[in-house]
C-alpha cells in the first residue's frame, strides 16, 4: 500500500516539475548548463584516477590526463558561466541529432532512411541555431517528466507497482 501511495506522491511532484519547467523554460536551461558542468568534472575525476590504473601506459596515461584536465577546466568554466553551458547544451543536441540519424539512416529501411535524414537536418539546423536546440531540450526535458509523472501516478493509483514491472525511472 505504501508503495502505491509513494509512487502517487512521486508521479506528482515528478508531473509538477514538468509543468514548471514548461512554465519556466530558463530554469529548466539553467538546470541543463549545471548537469553539464558537473558531469563533465565527474568525467575529469573518472580520467584522473584512469592514469593510474593498472595498464595504463604511455600515450593512454598522457591522453587520460589530457582530458581530464580539459574536461575540468570546462565543468568549472560551465559552473562559473551557464550560459556558456546553456549554448553547449544546445549544441550537443544538434551533434547528437547529427549522429541518431546517421545511425537511423544506416539501417538500410526507407523509414529509417527517412527519419534518420530528417534527424540530421534538423540536427544541422540545431547546430547553426542553438537557441532551437536549447528550446528543443527543455521541451524535450519538459515532456519527459511530464509523462513519467502521469505514468507514475497512473500505476499507483491502479496497484501496478513500476519496480514489479520492471520499470526505471530515467
Amino acid at each position: 500500500m505504501w508503495v502505491r501511495l509513494l509512487e502517487i506522491i512521486l508521479g506528482i511532484i515528478v508531473l509538477v516539475l514538468g509543468v514548471y519547467l514548461v512554465i519556466y523554460p530558463g530554469v529548466a536551461a539553467l538546470t541543463l548548463a549545471y548537469l553539464l558542468g558537473i558531469v563533465l568534472i565527474i568525467l575529469a575525476i573518472r580520467d584522473f584516477i584512469a592514469v593510474f590504473g593498472k595498464g595504463v601506459e604511455g600515450w593512454r596515461r598522457a591522453v587520460s590526463l589530457i582530458f581530464a584536465v580539459i574536461a575540468f577546466i570546462l565543468g568549472v568554466y560551465v559552473l562559473a558561466y551557464p550560459l556558456t553551458g546553456i549554448f553547449a547544451v544546445a549544441f550537443l543536441v544538434g551533434f547528437a541529432l547529427i549522429l541518431l540519424g546517421i545511425s537511423a539512416a544506416s539501417r538500410g529501411t526507407g523509414l529509417g532512411a527517412a527519419m534518420g535524414i530528417l534527424a540530421i537536418i534538423l540536427g544541422f539546423i540545431v547546430v547553426l541555431f542553438p537557441g532551437l536546440g536549447l528550446a528543443l531540450a527543455v521541451i524535450l526535458l519538459s515532456v519527459a517528466f511530464i509523462l513519467l509523472g502521469l505514468e507514475a501516478i497512473a500505476a499507483g493509483i491502479a496497484g501496478r507497482s513500476m519496480a514489479r514491472q520492471g520499470m526505471q525511472w530515467v
